[in-house]
């Protein structure tokens, strides 16, 4: 029992240590950084377009997300 217990916690050590080596976690919930505003207010785009604007303004690298929020809607850019 205690060689299979040892066994299964080894294995769950490697699969953690491959997860967390590769990135395969790294998603969208990781880019939560406020960057600023971007467009007119009220914007009237979708989240795509709030996505171009903020990457216009801010470049690519640090921009990961653009989210249409708030009432009245304002394009908002997050970075990672």
């Amino acid at each position: 029992m205690a060689k299979n217990l040892n066994s299964v916690s080894f294995t769950v050590l490697l699969l953690v240590l491959l997860v967390a080596s590769t990135e395969i976690l790294k998603s969208d919930a990781a880019c939560f950084t406020f960057l600023g505003e971007c467009g007119p207010e009220p914007f009237t785009g979708s989240n795509a377009d709030c996505l171009a604007c903020c990457v216009a303004l801010y470049k690519s690298p640090p921009v990961c997300a653009g989210r249409v929020e708030g009432v009245p809607a304002h394009c908002h850019c997050y970075k990672s």
